[in-house]
């Protein structure tokens, strides 16, 4: 029989069912921290748990409670309120927010209905009397035990959950990033083929026009006209070599020069220029000063405020022609205009040998200098 005033004396009698549900670190029993500045209150309450299967702790103030909280994994605070109104309640708002599955049930001697509020505002999960008999007692304890197993499960279940969520996120940056790079590539590619449709089509057009012309004078005519209808004003010349490998001036655009001025200027640039570049196989594009001066030497000043390109026409293994195009550096020359220049140059030389062919048919090849 129990006796008013101190509390769990039958302890050794009871033969209830005790399930210590929780599943601490490191230990299968759940976890019990008993806080009470009374000694009997600790050792019949140790006494009960550990029984039972508990893992038990005890201290008897607030300071050790709060260490131990930092140092253990525990699953269920059991506070006396004999420490103090405001440090029970204290301690009981730490242990719910040491981690969200540590519950607490406050222990008092005079339960009343303003210390049960105070105590859920602080996270307690139960209040008890301390003359409560003990099958109550180890009932209400099995609920909050229980209750704590449920927060754990679910503060695991989240931590997964966060975990997953992480992942996916990684997954969708990386998946969102081989998308970028994707559509890159695929924006890249469209325009390389929109570029070779393009050129393809500009080649077919350019050398079905070419292909009419058989005769020399045409031919130089259509030539430049089709390069000026392309890359817009521009000054352009075409310098055709003789038999003694010497060039001459064989047709040119005049853009931004006095006709006296573009005359002298040409004769010129046909033996300055055109020798220095028949024997490239790749068109030349002189952009800067520094690049016309290394090329033309004391010649450059001729095209010293111009941007210029250069086209071998070849065919055959012979230079059949040198095509040149320049204008101010003010208005340049972009990578399409050397794109049309170039292919302009490579028909042109083809249609040219062409057309030569033509006119030395009853001339044998090696003969064809000495007819000129």
């Amino acid at each position: 029989m129990e006796r008013q005033g101190e509390p769990f004396s039958d302890v050794p009698a009871v033969s209830g069912e005790f399930n210590p549900s929780a599943e601490p670190i490191g230990d299968n029993r759940a976890q019990i921290l008993i806080v009470s500045p009374k000694r009997h209150v600790r050792d019949r309450l140790a006494g009960l748990l550990t029984t039972h299967g508990c893992g038990v702790r005890t201290v008897t103030g607030v300071s050790d409670a709060r260490s131990l909280l930092s140092e253990c994994t525990i699953d269920l605070a059991l506070i006396d309120c004999a420490l103090g109104n405001p440090a029970a309640f204290d301690l009981c708002r730490a242990c719910t927010e040491s981690e969200p599955g540590v519950l607490t049930i406050l222990l008092t001697t005079q339960p009343t209905l303003e210390d049960a509020v105070c105590a859920m505002r602080h996270g307690a999960v139960d209040m008890v009397p301390s003359t409560i008999d003990s099958a109550e007692l180890f009932e209400r304890i099995n609920d909050g035990l229980d209750r704590a197993q449920n927060l754990r499960e679910r503060e695991r279940r989240a931590l997964r959950l966060r975990g997953l969520c992480l992942r996916l996120n990684s997954a969708r940056q990386e998946v969102s990033r081989h998308v970028g790079e994707l559509c890159s590539d695929l924006v890249e590619a469209y325009q390389d083929l929109s570029t070779q449709i393009d050129h393809i089509g500009m080649t077919s057009e350019l050398n079905c026009l070419l292909r009419q012309e058989l005769d020399l004078e045409t031919l130089l005519r259509t030539t430049l006209e089709y390069l000026l209808s392309k890359i817009g004003s521009t000054n352009a010349a075409i310098f055709l070599p003789s038999s003694t490998g010497e060039f001459s001036l064989g047709a040119y655009v005049n853009y931004d020069r006095s006709k006296d001025e573009a005359e002298v200027m040409l004769d010129h640039l046909a033996s300055a220029l055109a020798p220095k570049f028949e024997n490239q196989t790749s068109p030349v594009w002189l952009r800067e000063p520094e690049e016309l001066e290394l090329w033309m030497e004391e010649e450059a000043h001729w095209l010293d405020d111009c941007q210029t390109m250069v086209v071998p026409c070849h065919e055959g293994g012979e230079c059949l022609a040198v095509l040149t195009a320049f204008r101010k550096r003010r208005t340049p020359f972009s990578e399409t205009d050397r794109v049309i220049v170039e292919t302009l140059g490579k028909l042109f030389g083809k249609q040219l040998a062409r057309v030569i062919g033509i006119h030395h048919r009853h001339v044998p090849k090696d003969k064809w200098g000495e007819a000129d």
